[in-house]
């Protein structure tokens, strides 16, 4: 009863249905459809956009092909689908679902996706730029592409991910995660809670830590890379003092900050706050070469010629040392790189220059990294960095010659404890009425002597 088909070819049914609209089809209950090819049912509803359809209760598909459906929902955007309780569809080929009201205090918690292509779900969402998605609980996706997901979340770079509860995903392609986590730089990465990564490709995780300096990185508790560059820290309330660094934090509370560890690239050393460096070997020793480029194996007293080592005899009257096994620090060893690798002083230093870095940039141009200034050690122009480098622990050469300490040598079988030992002429130990204190007989032809 008191229906209206007042377009061409429209049909109007139900009570108080209306369609004015070009081959339209009103029905239910107050229903009205406005849109040419546009179908309104149900109970209120309004389907205005041209091939639009509006069904259940005071929905309204105002877009065109637009579909909204279930209550009080619109879909007004083109192509758009609002379904559920409350929500709006306004973007492009966008989706709008769930909404209705919050469990705790009986609020509404519509939803919106008013960004093209985007998607909003859950309660309390917004997707506001193109290809967003929000779901969840009070969710926001306000990046092209961007994604928001959990409790209060926030993913506001192009290309980022917000998940957790209360995160915030600022830069563009970056990722916060856990619990109020804050990834503002962009390809930047917050997990875990309360950590911030705000540098550019910085990394930031466990509690309350920050990733400051670009590419840093930030874990354990309270620990910072305070905006250094390439800055690594871990352990809790310690703080980078360099950058291309790594760095332990070993302080006890937010304000009695400090560092167990550091090493650092100005000068390629280590440190350590403790007081006792701790080891399983038992002597200090250094890397020496022979004279003669073989090999000298372990357990012989060894002397010098110039710079170079040779098997000891009796006849020498200085011994270098003893041929270790197990030494539990070892210098002059090369171990990572060509001892000729950096321009050096008369004193054996690294020398250093100022370097200008030129800005990174992704495959877009897009600038990442500004250009920026480093302090570098100067390279050797003789180093090679194409050519295999093969440590002196693995040339037969090289030999680790104990210079002080607890050391296995070779002995003749005369030798007794707590007497004393000297090389023969084949540089093993034999008795001795002075010499090297002998602690312990360990084999048949083997001696563990107090070397010093």
């Amino acid at each position: 009863m008191n229906t209206e088909a007042n377009g061409d070819i429209s049909h109007a049914e139900g009570f108080s249905t209306t369609a004015s609209g070009g081959a339209s089809h009103a029905e239910g209950d107050r229903t009205t459809a406005i849109g040419e090819n546009s179908h309104a049912e149900g109970r209120r509803t309004t389907a205005s956009g041209n091939i639009s359809h509006a069904e259940g209760n005071s929905t309204t598909a105002s877009g065109d092909f637009s579909h909204a459906e279930s209550d009080s929902n619109t879909a007004s955007g083109d192509a758009s689908h609002a379904e559920g309780e409350g929500n709006t569809a306004s973007g492009r080929a966008s989706h709008a679902e769930g909404g209705g009201v919050d469990p705790f205090f009986g609020n509404p918690t519509p939803n919106l996706a008013s960004g093209d292509s985007s998607h909003a779900e859950g309660a309390g969402t917004i997707a506001s730029e193109f290809a967003s998605h929000a779901e969840g609980f009070n969710t926001t996706a306000s990046g092209a592409v961007s994604h928001a997901e959990g409790v209060a979340t926030t993913a506001i770079g192009d290309f980022s991910h917000a998940e957790g509860s209360s995160t915030t995903a600022s830069g563009n392609f970056s990722h916060a995660e856990g619990s109020t986590t804050t990834a503002s730089g962009h390809f930047s990465h917050a997990e875990g809670s309360d950590t911030t990564a705000s540098g550019e490709v910085a990394h930031a995780e466990g509690f309350r830590t920050t990733a400051s300096g670009d590419i840093s990185h930030a874990e354990g508790e309270g620990t910072t890379t305070a905006g250094f560059q390439n800055a690594h820290i871990m352990g809790r309330f310690g703080d980078a003092t360099e950058a291309n660094s790594w760095f332990i934090g070993n302080g006890t509370t937010n304000i009695l900050r400090g560092l167990g560890a550091k090493w650092l690239a100005s000068d390629g050393e280590m440190y350590i706050d403790g007081t006792t460096y701790n080891t399983g070997g038992a002597d200090f020793a250094e890397m020496f070469e022979t004279i003669d480029g073989n090999s000298i194996d372990v357990g012989y007293f060894v002397t010098l010629e110039e710079d170079k080592i040779k098997i000891a005899t009796s006849s020498d009257d200085f011994i270098l040392g003893i041929s270790s096994a197990t030494p539990s620090l070892l210098g002059n060893s090369a171990e990572l790189s060509w001892h000729g690798r950096y321009v050096l002083d008369a004193w054996g230093r690294r020398t250093y220059h100022e370097m200008t870095i030129p800005p990174r940039k992704d495959r877009k141009g897009n600038e990442i990294i500004p250009e920026h200034s480093e302090i570098q050690p100067v390279i050797n122009p003789e180093w090679d960095p194409k050519r295999e480098y093969i440590p002196r622990k693995k040339r037969a050469e090289w030999v680790p010659v104990g210079l002080i300490g607890k050391i296995l040598v070779r002995d003749d079988g005369t030798c007794q404890v707590n007497e004393y030992c000297r090389p023969n002429n084949s540089g093993i130990a034999t008795a001795a009425d002075s010499g090297y204190r002998v602690m312990k007989r360990t084999g048949p032809n083997q001696i563990l002597v107090l070397f010093r």
